[in-house]
């Protein structure tokens, strides 16, 4: 690997660590979905600066070059993080259910309260 490819992938890496942390700090990102992409950012600053461990990985794996490697590896963390948010979403969707039936349980007494008010 180039030392220039090297050089960018590691100021890429930190920026968009910065910009993770920076926004969580802004409270744009909830903490507990911004430690995913925070230890997914040290992970890129460490492969960038050491790119042997890519090397190393990949024949490990089994795989001919490191490229390939990090392109199934992407895949298979993209793959796991898309679950998890489908599995958020889900829990989300239940959770709006049950308000708009506690909202529907609380119209409904108002309403009956109304009533008895305006018939008093």
């Amino acid at each position: 690997m180039s030392k220039v490819l090297q050089l960018s992938l590691l100021l890429g890496s930190i920026a968009v660590l910065i910009f993770v942390i920076k926004n969580v700090l802004k409270n744009k990102i909830n903490i507990r979905y911004a430690v995913i992409w925070i230890i997914w950012g040290i992970s890129m600053v460490i492969i960038s600066a050491f790119p042997t461990i890519m090397y190393s990985l990949a024949s490990f794996i089994g795989i001919e070059t490191p490229s390939n490697a990090v392109f199934l590896i992407m895949m298979f963390l993209l793959y796991c993080l898309t679950f998890y948010i489908y599995f958020i979403i889900s829990r989300h969707n239940e959770d709006i259910i049950n308000l708009d039936y506690e909202i529907a349980v609380l119209k409904k007494k108002v309403e009956e309260l109304e009533k008895e008010r305006n018939n008093d």
